[in-house]
Order: structure tokens, then C-alpha cells, then sequence
């Protein structure tokens, strides 16, 4: 039940079985911090702070000096830090690009790591040799399957939450924009 105005922020005051609910500015829910205005800066801050602290422990196994081959060295990015990077990207994959910027400058550092490149070599390069995905194709392609999975789900309930998306009619599921038109590949 809503009640009179708060003065401070227009906002109403929100009960719960006669008990005053707090406006938060932020919410963490399931491990994404949900903001007003769901610009998602928050999450992206929290993932990039949680990702180099997780980088600092495993630079000894994919810095300059570690003995493990560069294979092994791209897998335990793609396994171990890139989730971190990507956690719940399916529902923030459509934040502004200055904040998808930040994350890609963050793969972009731990590439240039991972494989001791010098200051000239293209960060495109790094990418195209290591078969690393830049971060908003993999932001797409998880986004992309995570979708077409909730649409094609057995529970009722689960695949009903598809049409409850805001398609305005014109594409089967949000993320199908026209950049996506071909065939989707089985994973």
C-alpha cells in the first residue's frame, strides 16, 4: 500500500503488513546491484574491483614468469576471470557503451599480460590470435543463448517470462536485434 509523499526525494512511502519500507538508492540482488536508474555503474565497479582482486591471485600462473604454456593461460582466463567480468551480463548486456568500454579495457590489460605484449602490438591482434571474443560479442553470443534456452525451457512459468519482454511486436525475443539475423548455430 502506498502512502502520502516523502517530501525529501516525491517519492511514496511503501508498507508491508504495517511495517515503513526504506527507499534504497541501490539494491543487491543475487549477486547484481540493481541502481535506480539502472544504469548498472555500480555492478560493472563491483565486477571490475572483484575481478582484480581475483587477477592479483592468479598472476603468478598467468604472468611473465609463470611456466604454464599460453593455452593453458587463455583457459584460465576464459574459465576462471571472465565470468567474473560477465556475471548476469544476459541482464546488463545493454548498458551504455562507456561502460561496456571499461570492462573491455579490462580484458584488453589482462590479455596484454597473459601474453607479455609489447606497447605496439593492436589489442585487435591479441584477440584474433588468442580466439578471444572482444567483450560485447560474448556479452551477445551468452545473451543470445540464454534466451532462446528460457524461451524453449520445459517449466511453464520459466518459458512464460518471455512474453513479459517488451518486444513491441517486432523481434521473438529482446536480443534479436537485425545485427543478429543469421541462424542461430547450436551451442
Amino acid at each position: 500500500m502506498f502512502r502520502k509523499g516523502n517530501p525529501k526525494r516525491n517519492l511514496p512511502e511503501l508498507t508491508f503488513f504495517n511495517e515503513n519500507l526504506s527507499w534504497d538508492e541501490e539494491v543487491k540482488y543475487l549477486g547484481l546491484i540493481l541502481d535506480r536508474k539502472l544504469t548498472f555503474k555500480k555492478h560493472i565497479k563491483y565486477n571490475t574491483d572483484k575481478f582484480w582482486a581475483k587477477v592479483h591471485l592468479i598472476i603468478p600462473l598467468i604472468g611473465k614468469k609463470s611456466p604454464l604454456s599460453l593455452s593453458n593461460k587463455c583457459l584460465l582466463f576464459k574459465q576462471v576471470l571472465r565470468p567474473i567480468l560477465t556475471y548476469a551480463s544476459q541482464i546488463w548486456g545493454l548498458a551504455a557503451k562507456t561502460h561496456l568500454k571499461k570492462i573491455q579495457i579490462m580484458q584488453n590489460k589482462l590479455l596484454r599480460i597473459i601474453t607479455n605484449a609489447p606497447w605496439f602490438v593492436r589489442n585487435n591482434a591479441i584477440h584474433r590470435d588468442l580466439k578471444i571474443l572482444k567483450i560485447e560479442e560474448h556479452i551477445k553470443n551468452i545473451s543470445r543463448k540464454f534466451f532462446v534456452n528460457l524461451a524453449s525451457n520445459k517449466n511453464p512459468t520459466i518459458a512464460e517470462q518471455v512474453k513479459f519482454t517488451n518486444t513491441n511486436g517486432k523481434y521473438s525475443y529482446p536480443y534479436k536485434t537485425t545485427k543478429w539475423a543469421l541462424p542461430l548455430k547450436p551451442p
